[in-house]
């Protein structure tokens, strides 16, 4: 089926059974056909929209009007595009804008659209969304609509008299392993082979190091240098447009390019660990039976099951980093250098999210203020 003004078409193979997007590009002056296949009609179509919009969004808005959901998945491409989102970034945002298309705002013309029904679009999510995914949304609308009222595409913002809700849900507080089940777990870590937890290395890494779980499992032999005592984290794992994983060519922020110091306690497991790929002639540290990236969510599964044997819950692989850094909090670190440590751009992300001081240290703390009070007779 053709388009308009040599937009593009859409047609069905049905050798492949899957439906095609057709269209042209000029390359070095010539012009050439693209065509990329997806599973459903609408899914062309809506690939189609976006290269358009990608292409020269005036003119084809001119023409065909604003359609809200596609050229939300536009400005995304053309972030993904220029750079200045990663690829986890960007599926993150099409999620976001996935629970925008399911509702019945996208029924409602972009120039008709007022406040009140991006208001109660939004208030609907109060009971099924954290307040995370509210947040997410939220900002994809606003960021939406600023650009097509910058642009003059549409006369009024209807974001400028929406309310950002707060969710109902129950927002689950991260937690890190108390001193006791830390110790539990070391124990069982340091009398179990690699054959027997495959990734008891890692989580000691963790535990010992602060790294992220996708940062783990993007080590590669190469990145553990033992002359100078640190481990080189330099990339994390991701996702692609498709969902698969891969090790990307960055951290999760730029802070996150860091060498950490390689704690002395783990030094023997770092060395067994490279002996162990070594011998199979591998290079990524903690690679799947396939020789590849090990999916995190395994990893985490993996985690869950060894804790529940010993009765300990809500703690999963980002509590191991959690647990590193409340740690480091109780023994009186510098923020700074844990801020640097942690591999944040922002050292009140630090203080505020990852620091968890357990009670029995609070209460050190109180028994100094009442040892004070007493030599005062207060």
């Amino acid at each position: 089926m053709k388009r308009k003004n040599n937009e593009g078409s859409v047609f069905y193979n049905a050798y492949r059974n899957r439906w095609n997007a057709q269209y042209k590009i000029t390359e070095n002056g010539k012009i050439k056909l693209k065509t990329k296949s997806f599973k459903t009609k609408e899914d062309a179509e809506d690939y189609i929209d976006i290269i358009m919009y990608e292409r020269n969004a005036n003119e084809y808005i001119k023409n065909h009007g604003v359609n809200l959901i596609s050229f939300m998945k536009s400005r995304a491409l053309v972030k993904l595009n220029s750079n200045t989102i990663s690829k986890s970034q960007y599926i993150r945002i099409c999620d976001s804008i996935k629970h925008i298309e399911d509702s019945e705002l996208t029924k409602i013309p972009i120039k008709r659209m007022k406040d009140n029904d991006i208001q109660m679009y939004l208030n609907s999510l109060i009971e099924k969304y954290s307040n995370s995914s509210i947040s997410k949304i939220y900002s994809q609308l606003t960021q939406t609509f600023e650009y097509l009222y910058n642009s003059g595409l549409i006369k009024h913002n209807p974001m400028l008299g929406v309310i950002k809700p707060r969710s109902m849900k129950k927002t689950e507080k991260r937690r890190a392993m108390t001193l006791d089940e830390e110790r539990i777990f070391l124990n069982y870590l340091k009398k179990t082979n690699i054959s027997e937890c495959k990734y008891k290395n890692a989580f000691l890494i963790q535990l010992f190091s602060g790294l992220r779980i996708g940062e783990v499992l993007a080590l590669t032999v190469e990145d553990i240098d033992f002359e100078n005592n640190i481990i080189k984290v330099e990339k994390s794992l991701t996702v692609n447009e498709n969902g698969k994983i891969i090790c990307g060519n960055r951290t999760k922020t730029n802070a996150g390019f860091r060498n950490v110091p390689i704690n002395s306690k783990i030094v023997k497991d770092l060395k067994e660990q490279i002996k162990y790929v070594k011998a199979r002639k591998q290079v990524i540290l903690f690679p799947n039976s396939n020789n590849n990236y090990t999916d995190p969510r395994k990893v985490n599964d993996y985690l869950t099951r060894i804790l529940k044997s010993f009765d300990i819950s809500g703690i999963s692989t980002h509590s191991l980093r959690y647990t590193f850094a409340t740690r480091c909090a109780e023994s009186g670190i510098k923020d700074v250098v844990l801020k640097n440590l942690m591999g944040h751009y922002d050292i009140e992300v630090t203080k505020n999210v990852y620091i968890d001081i357990q009670k029995n240290f609070e209460q050190d703390e109180i028994k100094k203020v009442e040892k004070y009070m007493k030599k005062y007779g207060i």
